[in-house]
């Protein structure tokens, strides 16, 4: 029977097939790291679906080649093991690339609901590293930078998988919620004034007005806005405000101190601020800085750095 397929294809197919995999998976990360950060000013179409398509594709060529690892294991003509350790030693470093860059977690806020999905995948393809590794064992002379880079894997694949779980609209709600207050005890007070006023003692009630508030850390009119207070001032906002994206409902004081501040700056200043305001959202939304930039995370990503270097 004649193949549809000749053999010389075949042939370069199972010789390349996991080498081009690597170097497309290595290709994309590349690419990702490079041109996310430029979606986010972009209106450009064509940026946007070569950033989106490199997303999609990322993953999908790194489980392929970690699944082209498990089902290779074993088959290497090589008596001494040496393929097969090489073969052990790329399955974390595509843990790695799972990970994914620090510039894109998520291309959509849909994106950030598929935490467990990802938190599931984490498990399968560490258990799937796993097992390839100990295949090769005791013959495995590169066990030692196999397992540090697998520790550096899977902490990289779970910052991301921590970073959407992060940035899920019903978690980042969840984050915002303060304790309520329950305002004066009314019941306890009254309570109070009729045993006193039982007890033939003076009483009296007096209702005592809130004092204004007033607006700290606005600059002067006069004050001309530097890049720090701009940062500054746009991260503060940006605390107050990002309860806007899971729709949460604010009091007059946060409106008025945000209109007390703009009223007093220039509209380039203004616009200056917003632009930060809203990096600062994308960031939180769509990449890795919640989780990177917390003392934990500076922990983890020590000891990622130290595994691989």
């Amino acid at each position: 029977m004649v193949s549809a397929i000749p053999i010389s294809v075949k042939r370069i197919w199972d010789e390349w097939n996991l080498r081009g995999s690597i170097i497309l998976s290595l290709s994309l990360q590349t690419f990702l790291i490079l041109f996310a950060p430029f979606r986010k000013r972009t209106e450009n179409m064509s940026v946007i679906l070569l950033i989106w398509s490199a997303y999609l594709l990322a993953d999908w060529v790194a489980n392929f080649a970690v699944g082209l690892i498990s089902s290779s294991q074993g088959e290497s003509p090589n008596p001494d093991g040496n393929h097969d350790a090489l073969l052990a030693f790329w399955a974390p470093f595509l843990l790695l690339h799972l990970g994914g860059p620090d510039t894109i977690t998520a291309f959509a806020l849909e994106d950030n609901a598929l935490w467990l999905r990802h938190l599931l995948g984490l498990i399968f393809q560490v258990v799937a590293a796993l097992y390839v590794f100990i295949q090769t064992l005791p013959k495995n002379k590169l066990w030692l930078p196999t397992l540090l880079l697998f520790l550096a894997g899977v902490i990289k694949y779970a910052e991301r998988t921590r970073a959407l779980f992060l940035a899920s609209l019903d978690n980042f709600k969840e984050s915002m919620l303060k304790e309520p207050d329950p305002g004066p005890n009314y019941a306890k007070l009254m309570a109070e004034y009729s045993s006193k006023k039982d007890s033939k003692l003076p009483t009296r009630i007096e209702m005592t007005p809130e004092p204004d508030r007033k607006i700290r850390n606005v600059p002067s009119p006069d004050e001309r806005l530097d890049n720090v207070l701009v940062v500054q001032n746009a991260y503060r906002f940006f605390k107050i405000f990002k309860g806007l994206i899971v729709d949460l409902i604010f009091s007059f004081r946060e409106r008025d101190e945000s209109r007390f501040f703009f009223y007093q700056r220039t509209s380039e200043e203004a616009f200056s601020l917003i632009s930060v305001e809203l990096n600062f959202i994308y960031e939180v939304l769509y990449t890795k800085v919640v989780v990177v930039h917390s003392r934990v995370g500076y922990v983890f990503r020590f000891l990622s750095f130290s595994a691989v270097l």
